[in-house]
């Protein structure tokens, strides 16, 4: 397994540069986005439509989020054109690109983005995060997994028209617990742009839902506990938590199962479709096989937001598969050669490397005392060693397997925290100078430093800088 999560580290750092383009031999540009032709009707029917941001980039830096429809690049509307022809307008200036965007909020859009344009050998800290993200795997979140929501569209409705809801009026014996599942609508629809609005709404949402006890659950059941355990991604905390689901891919015992839960949501349009009638135009239903107690409340907290994340772009109607990519890391603006992955190779112009006067050709030879003397081989050693040899430090508890299929991912244990400052601080035997990334937090360096001494190698001379990093967040979620 170590072997094999090695194996692909300096694959990953070549591979990373995607959603690039080369201008000429030694200069690559990026955008930092992805875009397909939509062949769904009710959102952005032949028109493309961004389905992911990389972190760092140029388009997350702009504001561009996934699901938003392109009307135009540089101008050239996109309706009906093809994926080559509007691949072909990007290169139409080589520092910048004029995007028209439709989304919930806003019916036109545009933006001025500008090219991330660097030596082609340079690797951006957004890009070596994942790569080293066992140092703090808590701040690089790389998983997928499908929670079993069925849905169902009414073509006829053009989503991006609507920019108002309100609800269904409650019985007074659900109006108490309704107000709490409207309140998650509200909050989860405002992210995307829809503003409630009881007096005016574009369309009406109805819910319904159950939860029973099994009859036939038995607590000492032999194989209770035996199963996959059931993460997902709770939005409000940005983490990955464990929950007292089952893997709806897998067969379950029925006297296993505590409880079962079923919800679902109806969206009607009143404007649009047919003028003054109450149209369906959306359904998400979920049913839940549950292990232990888990009130409605609590799973609709944290699972509503997710199902209402296959709209407007539905994607497959049988169940939603949900690919995170969460980072938070240190960004000082270096883009590191990948030859040696200490050679500075660029600088972004106005970022914390910059203002402190580092420059690109300088070659790095200590951050926060973590001395940068690594091969290629001894650095891939170093963190093989420092993996394998820390496996005792963590959480068993947190254990999954992320998307890129390594099975042994777990969080640092909370009451080990000392020892894995102390483990990551032995730069000897682990070259573990790129922790820098993380060391926010007081497992990775226990003083949490506000800024990092980099000490560079510059005409023969050394040169000590002291950089304040900016914390980064990124955070994007394809729903398909």
């Amino acid at each position: 397994m170590m072997k094999r999560i090695i194996s692909v580290i300096f694959f990953i750092i070549l591979f990373f540069t995607g959603k690039s383009y080369a201008q000429d031999s030694a200069i690559t540009c990026s955008l930092g986005f992805t875009f397909e032709i939509s062949e769904d009707r009710s959102w952005g029917y032949k028109e493309p439509v961004i389905v992911d941001i990389t972190p760092g980039s140029p388009a997350e830096k702009a504001g561009l989020n996934i699901n938003d429809i392109i009307l135009s690049v540089n101008h050239n509307g996109t309706y009906l054109k093809s994926y080559q022809t509007i691949m072909s307008w990007f290169n139409q200036d080589p520092d910048k690109m004029m995007l028209a965007i439709r989304n919930f909020r806003h019916a036109f859009k545009e933006y001025t983005i500008y090219k991330d344009c660097r030596h082609s050998d340079a690797i951006r800290e957004a890009q070596l995060a994942p790569v080293f993200a066992f140092y703090s795997l808590e701040d690089v979140q790389t998983r997928r997994f499908v929670v079993p929501v069925k849905t169902t569209v009414n073509e006829n409705a053009l989503f991006h028209n609507y920019s108002t809801f309100s609800f269904v009026t409650s019985d007074e014996s659900t109006r108490q617990l309704d107000e709490r599942i409207n309140a998650i609508f509200i909050r989860a629809l405002a992210e995307v742009g829809l503003q409630y609005d009881p007096g005016d709404p574009d369309f009406i949402i109805q819910t319904y839902y159950s939860y029973e006890s099994n009859p036939m659950y038995k607590p000492d059941s032999p194989t209770y506990g035996s199963y996959q355990p059931v993460w997902r991604f709770d939005t409000r905390s940005n983490r990955m938590l464990k929950l007292p689901l089952y893997n709806p891919s897998e067969a379950v015992r029925v006297d296993d199962i505590a409880y079962n839960l079923e919800f679902g949501y109806r969206f009607y349009d009143r404007k649009f479709v047919e003028a003054g009638e109450m149209i369906q135009i959306w359904e998400s239903e979920v049913q839940e096989r549950l292990s232990s107690q888990y009130s409605l409340v609590d799973y609709l907290e944290m699972n509503l937001p997710l199902l209402l994340k296959k709209f407007p772009n539905v994607g497959n109607k049988s169940f939603g598969t949900y690919n995170v990519n969460y980072q938070k890391y240190n960004y000082t603006g270096i883009g590191y050669n990948m030859g040696d992955l200490k050679t500075v190779a660029s600088v972004d112009p106005g970022s914390p490397a910059a203002r402190a006067g580092i420059l690109p050709g300088d070659v790095v030879i200590n951050i926060q005392g973590q001395d940068f003397d690594h091969t290629s081989q001894s650095l891939t050693e170093g963190y093989r060693r420092f993996i394998a040899e820390t496996m005792n430090l963590r959480d068993k508890s947190t254990r999954y397997t992320d998307s890129n299929g390594f099975k042994e991912c777990m969080f640092w244990d909370v009451s080990k925290y000392n020892a894995v400052s102390t483990a990551i601080s032995n730069n000897r035997r682990y070259k573990s100078a790129f922790s820098y990334l993380f060391n926010f937090n007081q497992y990775v360096d226990w003083t949490t430093p506000v800024s990092i001494n980099i000490i560079v190698l510059r005409d023969g001379n050394e040169m000590n800088f002291a950089v304040t990093p900016q914390i980064t967040v990124s955070s994007h979620m394809l729903v398909y």
